[in-house]
């Protein structure tokens, strides 16, 4: 019998929905933990992993001798040694755009949260305590008034330019190429350091990669105009953490909105502390429609590859 392996135990909520969708003879099993002790036990047989989130080197799929398809639930691979795969004769594949709306509109949701300080408001009546007076003489802002830099102009970035556009935000954007798609929704593009400069929420979506590692740091956060938003739902290590608190804690930016963490598997929030920091658990791409199309997406490439077929959105190592 094959098996197919769901690699991140979030995804253990999708198992019925894939034994649903693939043939009879597939077994569908999942991980409890990011532990190695049950990974190596249930991944000696595993012909297929589904990864969202687990980091997978070379030394993983040593454990994983049978594994010869890695089907990525979204657009993210950077938790994958593509080299290391490539070697073993091991096909990637992931799905591009498959979560465009739920990440899209839950960046736009960080950004309303965090100008209309809706975490400390909402702690704050849950207390007993209604002041409107002071809440508002610290500020609240307006979208409306917003200039956001969106950084990166993929299916995501535009799929928040589309939806930012009613609330009558100026909308700029750095990306490698211009975007035709765009236009009359955003200006652009415009070299890095330039939009950081120019936006007060500087929202990320682009994938991690060597060299977009720690793209935002000290000095780019410092170039950020005062009392701005920095907005991260892309991957976590795109964002200097360190130096995210210090900004924060000598109040040169107003808060940040992060849906990833560089270290996110270890189930520990860094900016627990800082209550200008709101933290979700890498839930963007996790609405029900964005759920329905990795399901569909994902079961259909892997009988694609049971079939012997081509699969579709394979990953260059």
């Amino acid at each position: 019998m094959v098996k197919v392996l769901l690699v991140d135990p979030a995804l253990a909520m999708l198992r019925d929905r894939f034994a649903e969708r693939l043939p009879r003879d597939v077994e569908v099993a999942v991980v409890a933990d990011f532990g190695d002790e049950e990974f190596r036990r249930l991944a000696a047989d595993a012909t297929v992993l589904v990864n969202a989130r687990r980091p997978i080197d070379a030394s993983t799929l040593a454990m994983a001798p049978a594994t010869r398809l890695i089907q990525m639930i979204g657009a993210g691979t950077d938790t994958i040694d593509r080299a290391a795969a490539g070697r073993a004769g091991i096909t990637v594949a992931f799905n591009p755009g498959v979560n465009r709306s739920g990440a899209a509109e839950h960046a736009v949701m960080l950004m309303l949260a965090l100008m209309k300080r809706l975490s400390s408001t909402e702690r704050a009546t849950r207390a007993g305590r209604f002041a409107p007076g002071e809440i508002i003489a610290d500020g609240i802002d307006d979208l409306a008034d917003a200039t956001v830099g969106l950084v990166g102009m993929g299916h995501i970035g535009q799929a928040v330019a589309a939806r930012l556009a009613p609330f009558g935000s100026t909308i700029v954007y750095h990306a490698r190429h211009p975007v035709p798609g765009v236009v009359g929704l955003a200006a652009g593009p415009l070299p890095l350091p330039e939009l950081l400069a120019t936006a007060n929420i500087v929202s990320l979506h682009i994938p991690l990669t060597p060299d977009t590692q720690h793209l935002i740091g000290e000095r780019e956060m410092a170039s950020m105009p005062p009392g701005s938003y920095l907005i991260n739902t892309g991957r976590g290590g795109l964002v200097d953490e360190g130096a995210l608190r210090a900004a924060i804690l000598r109040g040169h930016l107003a808060g940040a909105g992060l849906d990833v963490l560089e270290h996110e598997t270890d189930g520990v929030n860094p900016f627990a502390d800082l209550p200008q920091v709101i933290v979700t658990p890498h839930l963007g791409g996790g609405s029900r429609n964005s759920m329905e199309g990795v399901v569909e997406r994902s079961t259909a490439n892997i009988r694609r590859f049971l079939a012997g077929e081509p699969v579709r959105d394979p990953v260059v190592a």
